[in-house]
């Protein structure tokens, strides 16, 4: 390797991520804005399960250089970021599995091509992201407040809502959006939340100890609760969604059974009985020994939160650090898994 590519790649400070998530700034002279198509940002979505801005903001200097980067490496394909140059100077070897980033390809326009062409002297035919650098934050909120039935007793509804339940049912009332922007991930809507609260139907067991990593809006603690669970821990590294999952918690009366506190996986204390992981694969991947090291031996580990195209990258990691993949099930794109420790 070159010593100006080993300078790019592992000391030089990488600002892809800024520009890919700056797009409200206006671009300026020193940056070069590509305006994506619904087909670039549907492809992107499909494969990764995220979202795409209507436009990337790229600097020019940073561009310059990784575009040199990449031609000296014969590539068609422009990287946007650190680990996505690393990933095209050192990629992973054919059959392995969890080695290196995970990464996606864009095709270019013919006009976005052009201003690549125009900006840097190198033209390319698509732009390589790695989905793990675009930094991602989810804010949902009650498009129908309708309340929504999952697997077979759970039912969520926004409170305030109006629901004739059944003896059998398991209601999580969440408080009701107020339009300020202060929700967080969780309404039941979407299919990683809904196939974590089927599995948890499915493991909970009375009396058990359970652990919610990244709680968003409280909804899986609290439905561990109602499912029984004799303890639970909730918890999340953003203040907001303490603040949410706390109210949460307070407005289906649950105080006494589910503890809500800011902080990542050290915060837990071992073991737990069922531990419940709907984060990013990349998350579930790095931290996968600490959360092993948290289910008690013949516990589960649940995990959602990936799309299909990750899911094998999630699995080695797990099985590496000693669980076992018990159960494997998709919904609309998105995978939920069950892993559980010997």
């Amino acid at each position: 390797m070159m010593p100006c590519e080993q300078c790019l790649l592992y000391a030089c400070k990488c600002r892809s991520n800024e520009g890919i998530n700056s797009v409200s700034n206006p671009p300026t002279s020193d940056a070069i804005e590509l305006r994506l198509t619904p087909t670039q940002k549907e492809r992107y979505g499909r494969q990764t399960g995220l979202s795409l801005p209507s436009s990337l903001s790229l600097p020019l200097a940073q561009l310059k250089r990784l575009s040199g980067v990449a031609a000296k490496a014969g590539s068609e394909s422009l990287p946007v970021s650190r680990s996505a140059v690393r990933q095209l100077l050192e990629p992973e070897p054919s059959g392995e599995r969890g080695g290196g980033p995970f990464v996606v390809e864009v095709a270019l326009t013919p006009r976005q091509k052009e201003q690549i062409e125009r900006a840097t002297g190198h033209c390319f035919a698509s732009l390589r992201i790695v989905p793990d650098d675009v930094t991602v934050t989810y804010h949902e909120t009650w498009d129908d407040a309708t309340p929504l039935r999952v697997g077979r007793a759970i039912v969520i509804k926004p409170a305030g809502e109006p629901h004739e339940a059944s003896a059998a049912d398991l209601v999580v009332e969440l408080p009701a959006g107020d339009g300020s922007g202060r929700g967080v991930f969780g309404t039941g809507r979407h299919p990683a939340t809904q196939l974590s609260l089927v599995l948890l139907e499915e493991h909970v067991r009375p009396g058990d100890r359970v652990l919610d990593l990244g709680t968003g809006s409280g909804i899986l603690a609290v439905a561990a609760a109602r499912l029984g669970a004799g303890e639970v821990l909730a918890l999340d590294i953003e203040a907001a969604a303490v603040d949410f999952a706390q109210e949460t918690v307070s407005l289906n009366g649950l105080a006494g059974a589910v503890e809500v506190v800011r902080g990542g996986i050290g915060s837990a204390v071992a073991p737990y009985d069922v531990v419940a992981a709907n984060i990013f694969p990349n998350v579930l991947a790095e931290l996968a020994p600490s959360l092993a090291a948290t289910v008690r031996h013949g516990g589960v580990l649940v995990t959602s939160g990936s799309v299909a195209a990750r899911a094998e990258e999630v699995i080695g990691a797990v099985c590496a650090a000693g669980l076992g993949l018990e159960e494997r099930r998709s919904q609309d794109g998105w995978v939920g898994m069950v892993f559980k420790k010997p």
